[in-house]
């Protein structure tokens, strides 16, 4: 029997617990082709084992108690790889998979296993272009560092390859076609013209987007490229971890076919399995042989009474999704706004709105101080499910984007800006014609009907005059009206915004800029236990202006509740 279906077969006999994640990707996508019940894709079990073979015959290991020794493969590795190099079409016998979204918890084993992929990769066709990307340039360099001593341990891979250090660590075979293995430059700019047969990902969750972005697109054109990712989870909300996780558990339910997603994800089905030892597995494939079981106990023992600790613990170890230690909201109450009561296929139809169009309204905006987000907020209302639904843009200006902040911060801000989620406005400062020509367009497309548009005063002074002069007036009577930046006036505002997230009703489209800020949101309270919003840490990166401009918009809303949601 292949290591494929033994692992099958022990999920399904309870021998090997695992997550509800990867049953899916084993019994509904795996299984058919392992038993020959697909019309486009076969097993070839002798593909399969290459890999396998290669890491167990000619890779060793160098740290610790396995330093010297050549790699053994646990059982749910080698499933992995026999299904990644050993299903293929039907009409051209090429791959299935070329793109691995692998999440386990740490000290699973992650860049051991990535070494030998990588020098397994350089061989595989002629020419070929391997990349090594991380977080950090360190990172990235460890694995490729594993890759080399990998060389040094054994005489064959020795013969078949060479390596140099500088100007850029680079492995090259010494057959008459080069290929060649490298760790990627930081520099994004520089990355363009690459022409990838292969990228392999350590911790994806604070890597920026276009780096993903740049070495996807850069393998179009070769035949049977492969991007593997292997990661744990992370405290970065609306990033590439949370695109890539969502995705990949759309296409495990059927909502969304990708057949070149291979989405291994490993993880707790709900926290309370934490407290059972048994479960644990579920989120650690390798416990016991890769992992230690013991320091795994002694964290879950120290994260009872060390808070700041059991956010570490939950995230890295467990996989459930965590958010930074002084974060307002939980991760799971910041994704119960996602789509709220309403089911994805709702909320992603592009016409989901429409019913709105012609309804009573609240905007609320928050104009940006030097480096932050200009942000619009309307609130509408699904009076049948009294559901509170927030829609929203945002503008950055050129200089934000070309600052060494932005450029430096794990925030995927161009492929928002790509994506219509944010806009550009002015130079150095926002343009706030900008602002106003887009909420005259939305008033015109949409014909929301403002009863109030509610915003932060400070600097806001153009905008609302030239909102006056469109005819949203300003005053005691008048549709504009500023909010006083309080815990007495926001206090309210945010409770409201928090039970609404954990009642599932309130709903901000799955929005990944809105996402983000809801997790850089720290709760402050004054000696009345009246509560404000800031940012997580006072740290400039954190930006929350989407909140901010929900918690104006609320204050209307708490006054005048009945009338909206009836």
């Amino acid at each position: 029997m292949s290591y494929l279906g033994e692992y099958i077969d022990k999920i399904k006999s309870g021998e090997i617990i695992t997550s509800e994640k990867v049953k899916k990707l084993y019994f509904n996508i795996v299984e058919p082709i392992l038993l020959d019940k697909d019309p486009v894709y076969y097993f070839n079990e002798k593909k399969g084992l290459k890999f396998i073979k290669f890491c167990e015959n000619f890779c060793k290991q160098s740290k610790g108690e396995f330093s010297g020794k050549y790699l053994e493969l646990t059982l749910f590795q080698k499933a992995k790889w026999e299904a990644v190099f050993g299903i293929l079409r039907r009409d051209d016998n090429t791959r299935r998979f070329q793109e691995i979204f692998d999440v386990r918890g740490r000290k699973n084993g992650k860049t051991t296993e990535h070494a030998p992929l990588g020098l397994f990769l350089s061989i595989l066709e002629p020419g070929a272009e391997v990349y090594s990307a991380a977080t950090t340039a360190p990172q990235a360099r460890r694995v490729w560092e594993e890759s080399q001593s990998m060389i040094d341990q054994d005489s064959d891979l020795s013969d078949c390859f060479g390596y140099k250090v500088f100007p850029m660590p680079t492995i090259y075979t010494k057959s008459k076609v080069k290929s060649f293995y490298k760790v990627l430059s930081k520099n994004v700019r520089a990355l363009d013209g690459l022409n990838a047969s292969a990228a392999i990902i350590d911790e994806i969750h604070e890597l920026p987007r276009q780096i993903y972005d740049i070495l996807k697109q850069s393998m179009s054109s070769r035949k049977e490229p492969l991007l593997s990712m292997i990661t744990t989870g992370g405290f970065v909300r609306g990033g590439l971890f949370d695109d890539e996780y969502e995705y990949s558990s759309q296409v495990l339910d059927g909502l969304i076919k990708d057949d070149t997603l291979f989405p291994l994800i490993y993880e707790l089905d709900d926290e309370k399995e934490i407290d059972d030892e048994k479960y644990w597995i579920k989120a650690n494939p390798g416990l016991d042989i890769i992992k230690n079981r013991k320091a795994l106990r002694d964290n879950v023992k120290r994260s009872k009474t060390d808070l700041n600790f059991a956010n570490t613990v939950k995230t890295k170890d467990f996989n459930l999704f965590g958010v930074d230690n002084l974060s307002w909201l939980s991760a799971e109450e910041i994704n119960n706004g996602a789509y709220a009561l309403y089911s994805k296929e709702e909320v992603d139809n592009p016409n989901f709105l429409d019913k709105f169009n012609g309804s009573y309204a609240i905007g609320g905006y928050d104009l940006s101080r030097t480096g932050d987000l200009t942000a619009w907020i309307t609130l509408l209302f699904d009076t049948e499910k009294k559901i509170v639904i927030v829609k929203s843009m945002f503008w950055v200006t050129e200089s934000f984007l070309d600052s060494d902040a932005c450029k430096n911060s794990r925030v995927p801000f161009r492929a928002w800006i790509d994506r219509g989620l944010v806009k550009i406005s002015g130079k150095n400062a926002i343009d706030y014609h900008d602002v106003a020509e887009w909420l005259q367009k939305e008033f015109n497309d949409c014909g929301y009907i403002f009863q109030k548009i509610m915003f932060d005063a400070w600097s806001a002074r153009y905008l609302v005059n030239e909102l006056a002069s469109l005819g949203w007036s300003e005053g005691s009577n008048g549709v504009q009206e500023a909010v006083r930046q309080g815990f007495q006036t926001l206090s309210l505002p945010m409770q409201e915004l928090n039970t609404r997230l954990k009642d599932k009703t309130i709903c901000y489209l799955n929005n990944p800029v809105f996402k983000w800020m809801l997790a850089n949101v720290e709760l402050v309270q004054d000696r009345n236990g009246n509560m404000m919003a800031k940012k997580v840490g006072d740290r400039a990166v954190n930006k929350i202006d989407g909140v901010a401009s929900t918690l104006n918009a609320l204050v209307e809303f708490c006054r005048n509740k009945d009338f909206y949601l009836n």
